[in-house]
């Protein structure tokens, strides 16, 4: 597979005019919905390093193409939002597939290693400040050169999440609750935005400095950007450190402040919350879907089978916010 793979990338740079032998190509831990794989090029001068992001060709209902992914990053990269850079794309109906090559970013992007790792204690410190500054950049960028994007207000979202909820017949006192209280709730009066929808650890790469990129823009879409503040801030984005609001590394103090210091929208305190338990609720069907995929048998993968069982974990989340004084 690799072999052929090989030859897939380096018939795909040369129409980039980079040339050179592939080497060193290795499967790195990925998302449980693309194939991540990092390689090098060597040419007549140099060696650099190189990362392919790769789909399946079947995607979720909340899912982009991974060449729009890449389309999408070129956008946001001309507004300085730090992200990868894209040297080439690739349709499904290519040797590759639906995938895009993208430069090689220095630092860590798995959650438990920034977290904990002594490398990366100054740069805690900073995250949340540097994660609201960027988010704040996504959130400028211009969606009208956007088109293979959906745009959706809050209320869409919700009624789509919940249907999606219900075709799996798996009642949940807890989804039934959280449906008719977000239906009621203030979901902040802004304008519609470029959403990354999975801003995280795990989706960013980390230094020693912080934050140095953003990635995995699969679930990204036009609608209410304050969604994205929301979702960092959940429960289960924290990694079991709880007691840090911010992805388990900072506080929702920092990151407002960083997201204020460039937003014409100031966001409180109070709208974050209601955009938490929306996330909460939002991962919690993603979780079904995850699972279904592998048990109606589309997508053999034992990463989606045990992602079915964190929908519990959701329903206790939302709880511990709406009724236990959770953060």
């Amino acid at each position: 597979m690799t072999e052929e793979l090989s030859k897939a990338l380096q018939n795909k740079l040369l129409e980039v005019n980079i040339e050179g032998k592939i080497l060193n190509l290795v499967p790195l831990t990925g998302g449980a919905s693309k194939e991540i794989w990092r390689f090098e090029v060597q040419t007549n001068h140099e060696t650099k390093e190189y990362i392919l992001r790769k789909g399946s060709g079947i995607e979720g209902p909340l899912a982009i193409k991974t060449s729009d992914e890449a389309l999408l990053q070129q956008e946001v990269r001309k507004i300085k939002a730090p992200v990868p850079e894209i040297v080439a794309v690739s349709s499904l109906e290519e040797a590759l597939g639906d995938s895009y090559i993208m430069k090689f970013v220095e630092g860590e992007s798995i959650p438990r290693k920034v977290l904990r790792d002594a490398e990366f204690k100054d740069a805690l410190p900073l995250l949340a400040f540097q994660c609201g500054e960027a988010i704040a950049k996504i959130h400028e960028v211009d969606v009208s050169k956007l088109d293979y994007l959906q745009e959706k207000t809050p209320i869409d979202q919700l009624n789509d999440l919940y249907a999606t909820y219900e075709s799996f017949n798996q009642p949940s006192p807890v989804f039934e609750y959280t449906y008719l209280w977000l239906k009621d709730q203030d979901f902040g009066d802004t304008q519609s935005s470029l959403v990354h929808g999975d801003f995280r650890l795990g989706n960013i790469i980390v230094s020693k400095l912080g934050l140095e990129s953003i990635i995995d823009w699969e679930l990204a879409h036009i609608g209410n950007p304050l969604q994205d503040l929301g979702w960092i801030c959940g429960n289960s984005w924290r990694f079991g450190q709880n007691e840090k609001v911010v992805g388990g590394f900072g506080d929702l103090e920092d990151l407002l402040k960083g997201y204020n210091s460039i937003s014409q929208f100031k966001v409180n305190e109070h709208l974050v919350r209601t955009w938490q338990v929306f996330g909460t609720f939002r991962w919690g069907v993603i979780c079904l879907i995850q699972a279904s995929a592998h048990l109606n048998g589309s997508v053999n993968s034992v990463e989606k089978a045990a992602i079915g069982r964190r929908v519990s974990e959701t329903e206790l989340d939302i709880a511990d916010l709406l009724f236990l004084g959770g953060k």
